[in-house]
């Protein structure tokens, strides 16, 4: 039996769901710690399709999408963009999960006018209280559901002035890539009662799922893979700047030593924070160093949807076991374990193949 893929839309504020579309050409991802995308095409000149007017049943900017596979929901977010064409009498529609909403909001003290301070407070506590003021403002309630990790053991502090208008997304992607930094992803399920629910999940030290990691095997759920490897961003030693309350320039330096003694030259970078403490510029310069330090090495793996482990069984920041026996990797199999930092599905139309691009980094790249 095949699989089924269904596209509900919904009102964005009140979450009702008003209608299924019968799209195609449909492709989302999901990231790690980032907002996720979704791309569709809507045919215009079916008739069934006029009557339903799909201008306003696709309406930007207040209108959420959600994809159903098998009765479970495996993403969801928020329609921005349309476009459509007379002469094809297609609707392209561009959507991005609900991390996007807060791309378009600030980081504001109910009252507009007051410095929001946060002192040697728990990051996840930071991010949590942050999206729930933001979602007190008059019309900006998204109805977020918190779940994974209450708390760590690492605590920040960090003052948002009325002025600085800070993306509530950027704050939170602050910090996910400081040292000892949080993990988050924007999820979606069916609650209780069999409505869409969206959630906020986080996790400290990492998310990832417990046990041993999910399998993939080329020539069999693997189907194919790409192993793109780029040191025009890599970084020995990272100049971070920030600026205190009192506009004193803050400047922390990072530097990994050690890859000048293994060979690698020197490569310098600068990066511009936030931060308004000295100790929180450096856990930034710390953080990007680590995320930088060597060649950028994400590979692409092409997997079956519909053999084990099945898309939706796994998510963003769960173990992956990779197992390739190629020459590219010389006279010796690789067998290494990785992690899941995004995917991106195609359903595949009528008779398409379902397919699944995974994005994964090693956790055990060698030095």
């Amino acid at each position: 039996m095949g699989t089924t893929y269904t596209y509900l839309v919904a009102d964005l504020r009140t979450g009702t769901i008003v209608d299924e579309l019968p799209l195609t050409g449909v492709s989302f991802d999901k990231k790690l710690n980032d907002t996720g995308s979704f791309r569709g095409q809507l045919p215009v000149t079916d008739p069934m399709i006029r009557d339903r007017e799909p201008r306003l049943l696709t309406e930007p900017g207040r209108t959420a999408i959600y994809v159903n596979r098998d009765g479970e929901l495996l993403w969801g977010g928020i329609i921005w963009a349309t476009r459509y064409g007379a002469s094809s009498g297609v609707l392209e529609i561009g959507a991005s999960d609900f991390l996007s909403y807060f791309e378009h909001r600030f980081v504001l003290h109910p009252d507009l006018t007051s410095t929001m301070t946060y002192t040697d407070v728990d990051q996840i506590v930071i991010a949590r209280r942050v999206l729930e003021i933001a979602q007190s403002h008059t019309g900006g309630n998204m109805d977020l559901t918190f779940i994974g990790t209450q708390s760590s053991p690492i605590t920040r502090t960090v003052s948002y002035g009325p002025n600085e208008l800070k993306p509530v997304a950027d704050l939170l992607r602050d910090l996910a890539n400081a040292e000892d930094g949080l993990d988050f992803t924007f999820d979606v399920r069916y609650d209780g009662s069999g409505e869409p629910e969206r959630v906020v999940r986080f996790g400290y030290p990492r998310i990832g799922q417990p046990g041993a990691p999910h399998v993939w095997e080329h020539g069999a759920n693997l189907i194919d893979f790409t192993w793109p490897r780029d040191a025009a961003s890599m970084v020995t030693r990272l100049i971070a700047q920030g600026t205190a309350d009192d506009n004193a320039p803050l400047t922390s330096i990072a530097s990994d030593n050690a890859a000048h003694q293994a060979g690698w030259p020197l490569l310098e970078d600068t990066s511009q924070v936030d931060s308004k403490t000295l100790a929180e510029v450096a856990a930034h310069a710390r953080g990007e160093l680590a995320a930088r330090r060597r060649p950028v090495v994400l590979p692409e793996l092409t997997v079956r949807a519909d053999l084990d482990p099945v898309v939706g069984t796994y998510s963003v920041g769960d173990d992956v076991r990779i197992i390739i026996d190629d020459p590219f990797f010389a006279e010796e199999q690789l067998d290494v374990t990785m992690r899941l930092v995004g995917y991106e599905v195609t359903p595949g139309d009528d008779a398409g193949q379902e397919e699944v691009k995974l994005t994964v980094t090693s956790i055990l790249e060698p030095e």
